[in-house]
């Protein structure tokens, strides 16, 4: 089941008004069913079953806190997480249908069931337009774990069409020589090995451009990368895989790259 908690001041759900707002911007053609309870708000969408409970008091153990250095919008203290006194927990329930690739399917009106991309994504837009519409002051995605600022949760979910960088935590971290090493925390939700990367520090942007991009690419194929794999970068730039224990955990392998 994935998870998500929108952070807030107070343990109050967003007014409807708000909420389907914000859902008409990011599902636009998503067909919604809203349901209240004396426990929270149920949202049926595309056949899933999204639930947003209210629940007074932070997250337990400060697990969001802890998580937002992990945040590509927390990167050089850009961001900080202020105190939250509630938050409002999401979860997602049951298969979801997607509309089908094909031309003459799509004119048929026929659907299928949605990916595991397809679904993450569309649980994903509902966090953020549940966040935008509370007025939330962060995002916390359990599977990374990773929190971000909700500007930047909603900016990315509404822009990208995998919102793979608000599904995973990446730590950022000098190395000797002016190189900077990225790792990311999460692709076991997606049933992927997490990916170690090492890049010079000059080019830090395009590093992480590239290190998300690697990313996407295994987890849009289904399928993790071999030992001795290229990945294409450039023509000229196209890095090997090796597989390696993890640097935060030995027992853990995680594949890696180096520019």
């Amino acid at each position: 089941m994935s998870r998500a908690s929108v952070l807030t001041a107070a343990p109050t759900l967003p007014s409807r008004g708000a909420l389907e707002a914000e859902l008409q911007e990011l599902l636009p053609r998503g067909e919604l069913g809203w349901k209240e309870s004396p426990a929270g708000l149920s949202l049926t969408v595309a056949g899933a079953t999204v639930r947003v409970v209210p629940v007074p008091g932070p997250v337990p153990n400060a697990e969001a806190d802890t998580s937002a250095f992990l945040s590509l919008s927390a990167v050089n203290g850009r961001w900080r997480l202020a105190k939250h006194a509630a938050h409002l927990e999401l979860s997602i329930e049951g298969p979801m249908q997607a509309r089908p690739s094909g031309l003459l399917s799509r004119l048929g009106g026929g659907t299928r069931e949605a990916s595991q991309l397809e679904r993450l994504t569309t649980f994903t837009r509902v966090v953020a337009a549940v966040s935008k519409a509370a007025g939330a002051v962060g995002v916390y995605w359990a599977g990374g774990p990773v929190t971000h600022a909700p500007d930047f949760f909603h900016q990315v979910a509404k822009d990208a069409p995998l919102p793979l960088p608000l599904w995973v935590g990446v730590s950022v971290t000098p190395e000797p020589g002016g190189r900077t090493s990225l790792l990311s925390f999460g692709m076991r939700q997606v049933s992927l090995p997490d990916l170690h990367l090492v890049g010079p520090s000059a080019d830090l942007a395009d590093t992480v451009d590239f290190f998300f991009s690697a990313l996407a690419t295994i987890a849009e194929r289904e399928r993790a990368p071999e030992e001795g794999e290229t990945i294409a970068r450039s023509l000229l730039s196209r890095p090997k895989v090796r597989y390696a224990s993890s640097p935060v955990d030995a027992a853990v392998r995680v594949w890696q790259l180096e520019l």
